[in-house]
């Protein structure tokens, strides 16, 4: 008599399928590229509004970034968990139960673009909006520096106030940290605004413009395929 033979559930055959197309999906989204789409023009004339990126997250896995480096990093300033957080419960992080909708939810603080400015123990000092180093002026990334359209407030590390936008330090900057700016200054929320950027938070850096388009649709045939410097 020949053992029976047992066919697996088409359902379960599904959710393996689902669940391992799930856990490749993050192991390429985590550990090795991911798409970005600029959205402000904090970063003119290096990257536009409308550029498509696509961001190398391996690139940090065995070096530290270096001065001059664009860094793609999770916004300090967004909150770690949904809010209001009472409205949702934990899975495991990024994973919540929206208790609302009745529903999963996904929630990760969002990936930005700057440029490292300041490195592990530089003294950084910005002395009417002239950036320094060591006591002396850093230019690179300012090509467009234009009227403040942002306002000025203080800003803020460990709630410690390290001065304004314009005027701030001399400040050493503490270890495994870094200062970073938007090549458009006067339009850029970056280290002037909420502080020193933690190593471990930087996720990668952008490698390439595979697509942009103007705000009217217009595509921007010459930026097609451009590697980012």
């Amino acid at each position: 008599m020949k053992p029976a033979k047992f066919k697996k559930n088409i359902v379960q055959d599904w959710v393996d399928a689902i669940l391992w197309a799930f856990v490749v999906a993050m192991l390429i989204r985590n550990y090795t590229f991911q798409n970005f789409k600029i959205p402000t023009s904090s970063m003119e004339k290096t990257l536009l509004v409308g550029d498509y990126l696509v961001a190398n997250k391996m690139k940090y896995f065995f070096k530290n970034p270096e001065r001059g480096d664009i860094v793609t990093f999770r916004n300090p300033d967004d909150p770690a968990e949904p809010m209001p957080r009472e409205r949702y419960v934990k899975i495991v992080a990024p994973i919540y139960w929206s208790k609302d909708k009745g529903g999963f939810a996904w929630h990760e603080k969002k990936n930005i673009v700057k440029r490292v400015i300041g490195m592990p123990g530089d003294i950084l000092e910005i002395r009417n909006k002239t950036v320094y180093i060591n006591d002396e002026i850093y230019v690179h990334g300012s090509e467009q520096y234009l009227e403040s359209i942002i306002y000025p407030r203080d800003a803020m590390w460990r709630n410690i106030n390290i001065g304004v936008r314009d005027n701030m330090g001399p400040v050493t900057i503490p270890e495994n940290h870094y200062f970073v700016m938007g090549d458009n200054r006067d339009n850029s929320h970056d280290s002037r605004y909420w502080g020193f950027l933690d190593r471990k938070d930087i996720t990668g850096t952008p490698a390439m413009i595979f697509f942009s388009r103007s705000d009217d649709w217009k595509i921007r045939w010459e930026r097609a395929f451009k590697i980012i410097k």
